[in-house]
Parts: C-alpha cells; sequence; structure tokens
C-alpha cells in the first residue's frame, strides 16, 4: 500500500471514529451539555479533515483531492472553533461553577472573528495579513487550552470521583495534541505551504484517531454517564450517624465531621482526614463520595464549614461577633474565602443572612438549601 493510500485510510477511519463517537455519546445521554459538546467537537473534526483535502492537495494524488467550493468557510470556522468547544467541554466536566467566563466569551468570538470572516476579508498582501489571521487566532486558541488544561488539574487532587480522575487524565493528553501542538505547529512554527505541514497534519490526524479509538473502546462496555455525567452532590447530604449500620469506617469519618467538627481545622486536606480516619485516600474518597453524596472535597469543607457559621450567625448571643472571627472560627483562612463560599451555598451575603435570621428571631441549626 502507498504512502499517499496510507495517509487516506488514516483521513477515513478518522471520520468514521468521529462520526460513531458523536452518534455514541449524544444517542446516550442527548440532552448532557458535555455530550452535546463532545458531538460539535467531532464534527468539527470531520470538517478538518475534509478541508485539509483541499488545503494540502497539492501534495496529494488528483484522485484524492476535495474541492469544497464555497463551504471552505464554513469548514475553517468548524475547524478553528474546535479549541473554544474543547476549553468549554473541560469547564463542564471539572468544574462545579454556574456560569462560564463572560471574557472568554468574548474572546472566543473574537478568534471566530478573525477566522472568518477575517481571512477572507483581509488580503494575503497586507504586511500583517499572517499576524492577523494566523498568529493572532492561533494564541487566543492557546489561551483556550490553557484554560482547558487549568480547569481540569487545578481540583485533581481533591476530586473524589475515580471516574472523572481518569477522564482528567485523558483530557490531558488531548489537550496537548489537539489544540497547542496543532494549532502552534501548523499555523505558526511551520511554513504552511511546506511538506513538512502537511506531514504534521497527518501525523496529528493520527494522534486523533488513536485517541479516539481509545474511548470508543472504554465506551464499548460502559455507561458513558459514568465519565460525562457526574451529577453534582446534594446541597445538603443526609447525615449519617455513627449509630447506623454503615460500617465503622463511616462510623468514624461521621464522628469526626459531626461531634469533633474537624472541618472547622484550617488547612484540612484530604490526606489529613484520610490519616485521621485510617483510610488510604482512594477509599476515603470512594466514601465520602459514595456515602455523603460531595463530588469534591472543598464541597465537603464548605457544607460543614458553612453549616456551623449559620448557626453562629443566627445565634443572638453572637450578633456583635464580627463576621471575620466566625469565618476564622469555622476554618477559612480569609473573610474574602468565607464570603464567596457563603455566597454559593445561600445565596446571600453572611450579614444578610444573620439580619434575616436576627430578624425573624430564628436560630437555625444548619443552612438552608441554596437556589
Amino acid at each position: 500500500m502507498g504512502t499517499p493510500l496510507i495517509f487516506l485510510s488514516i483521513d477515513v477511519a478518522t471520520i468514521v471514529c468521529a462520526a460513531l463517537l458523536g452518534a455514541r455519546v449524544l444517542a446516550s445521554r442527548p440532552r448532557l451539555p458535555s455530550a452535546q459538546l463532545i458531538t460539535l467537537i467531532a464534527f468539527c473534526m470531520v470538517c478538518g479533515v475534509v478541508l485539509g483535502h483541499q488545503e494540502y492537495g497539492y501534495w496529494m494524488p488528483p484522485a484524492f483531492r476535495i474541492d469544497v467550493g464555497g463551504w471552505a468557510g464554513a469548514l475553517n470556522l468548524a475547524r478553528n472553533l474546535t479549541p473554544g468547544l474543547f476549553m468549554l467541554l473541560c469547564f463542564v466536566l471539572f468544574t462545579d461553577r454556574r456560569r462560564f467566563p463572560r471574557s472568554l466569551l468574548v474572546l472566543l468570538a473574537l478568534q471566530l472573528g478573525l477566522e472568518e470572516p477575517g481571512r477572507s476579508m483581509i488580503s494575503p498582501a497586507w504586511r500583517y495579513a499572517r499576524l492577523v489571521t494566523q498568529v493572532a487566532p492561533t494564541l487566543l486558541q492557546t489561551l483556550f487550552a490553557a484554560c482547558a488544561l487549568y480547569w481540569t488539574v487545578v481540583d485533581w487532587r481533591i476530586d473524589l470521583i475515580e471516574s472523572r480522575r481518569r477522564t482528567r487524565l485523558l483530557t490531558l493528553v488531548v489537550i496537548g495534541l489537539l489544540t497547542i501542538v496543532s494549532g502552534l505547529l501548523t499555523r505558526v512554527l511551520i511554513d504552511p505551504n511546506s511538506p513538512a505541514n502537511y506531514l504534521v497534519h497527518v501525523a496529528l490526524t493520527a494522534a486523533d484517531l488513536a485517541v479516539m479509538v481509545f474511548v470508543l473502546f472504554q465506551l464499548t462496555d460502559s455507561d458513558v454517564g459514568r465519565y460525562l455525567a457526574f451529577e453534582p452532590g446534594v446541597a445538603r447530604p443526609p447525615r449519617a450517624t455513627a449509630e447506623t449500620d454503615l460500617g465503622p469506617a463511616l462510623a468514624r469519618l461521621t464522628r469526626l465531621l459531626e461531634a469533633e467538627q474537624v472541618c472547622q481545622r484550617e488547612g484540612l486536606s484530604l490526606k489529613g482526614l484520610a490519616d485521621l480516619v485510617g483510610l488510604p485516600e482512594y477509599r476515603l474518597r470512594k466514601l465520602i463520595h459514595e456515602r455523603l453524596g460531595y463530588r469534591n472535597f472543598n464541597a465537603l469543607l464548605h457544607d460543614y464549614r458553612i453549616r456551623e457559621a449559620c448557626r453562629q450567625l443566627g445565634d443572638p448571643a453572637l450578633r456583635r461577633t464580627p463576621i471575620l472571627t466566625i469565618a476564622l472560627s469555622v476554618g477559612y483562612a480569609s473573610v474574602n474565602t468565607f464570603s464567596r463560599g457563603f455566597r454559593e451555598i445561600n445565596g446571600v451575603t453572611p450579614s444578610a443572612w444573620r439580619a434575616a435570621q436576627l430578624a425573624s428571631g430564628e436560630t437555625p441549626d444548619v443552612a438552608p438549601e441554596s437556589e
């Protein structure tokens, strides 16, 4: 089999695998945002492969070339949307934040505008044409990859969901191959009109194919939701008690959380709590996630700390105690971190919560459900 035919086989296999992956994920969880994003990414990869047969047609046998005609702009836009979509996917999968940063949406819109219609409107003869239509969009794509990388690794240590921890590892590979290396090599570092650029394009397509084959293999006998649908832990999971027949490890954990209020220790880590419970970290992660319903360790800390803070803020005897003092007493290192965590759970500031509770004369034992 000749080299051109091998390259064509890689492209065809990539298109088939991308279509299968998108269909598999979307059919399994059609309403899941992460599934929708993966399907869009798979579609954009197909667009990139098809467009490559026109852009790199000089290096291909005539029979393998494709003339996309007026669809070139749309295909190019879809291909260069991939890093932005991947950034959104990492945000959805690995963060518990509800709102995506608006500034990044603005930058994504700018990047797409430079791609199309910027690429077709700016004359290649202009002195800064390559800077505006190639270098600037690539740098923005690299920024999106950096954001995806940050969201992938920042909470890795405290992630309590084992399947999501494995998904993070695969994501690091994809970030490196699909976004950073692909954009910098093919658009900036290597002359787009050189045969080396075409060879790099083929190599990256083969790498994409290998990743998709691996993912499809993983999904063969698995529920897609295991890797994409990480249901949030309940805001206030039912309190387990040491008396319930749930095992000695859970009893020890419950005693530490409820009676000894270990979460109020500043700087408490997952490893530190595991040592106190007498379990390896991986077993404690599983215990907290499966029995108490939390997705990450910080959520557990915030929940128990804010719960105690609500009790103190609603106590008339502590009405003159500064909020900073209460924040420090429940384990926070600063009042800003405390206020941010308090608003995320209760929807109001600590001072507003205190005023409402003291005005009503109630002294709640725990904070109410966040809306």
